[in-house]
């Protein structure tokens, strides 16, 4: 956020930027700024991904890209947003960044339980079941 804001007031600043964008048009960050299902969808995906990628020991660039998408794209457009005085647009894009970052954490944390509780009921179900990773094999 801070390197975003401080390259946009250098651009700002420079007289570099496009007029269309000081005058408001900016259709990415109107995508951004606005929060709907389809950032919800993506946050739960992206949460989902992550948990499975962790539990399942294959943890790898996908998790990384996944939550990126996740915040990355709003927590720059914040720092845009506020370099070129577009208030309503640094409030929006503030409140995908901490809408994704709620979901990830819920959705994580959820599945860890459910991964926990699933787990826990089939060393519970098969108490004379004798593991394939022990000494010997």
């Amino acid at each position: 956020m801070v390197v975003t804001l401080l390259f946009g007031l250098a651009v700002r600043w420079a007289g570099n930027a496009p007029a269309s964008f000081l005058h408001g048009t900016r259709p990415v960050s109107n995508l951004i700024n606005t929060p709907n299902i389809y950032s919800v969808i993506v946050a739960i995906l992206a949460g989902l991904v992550g948990v499975v990628s962790l539990t399942e020991a294959r943890a790898n660039a996908l998790i990384g890209v996944f939550i990126s998408v996740t915040t990355i794209p709003a927590a720059a457009d914040v720092g845009a947003s506020l370099a070129f005085s577009s208030w309503h647009e640094a409030w929006g894009s503030a409140l995908q960044l901490l809408l994704n970052i709620a979901l990830l954490i819920a959705v994580g944390a959820g599945g860890l339980s459910t991964q926990r509780m699933i787990w826990h009921r089939r060393r519970t179900r098969s108490p004379g079941r004798v593991s394939s990773s022990g000494p010997g094999d």
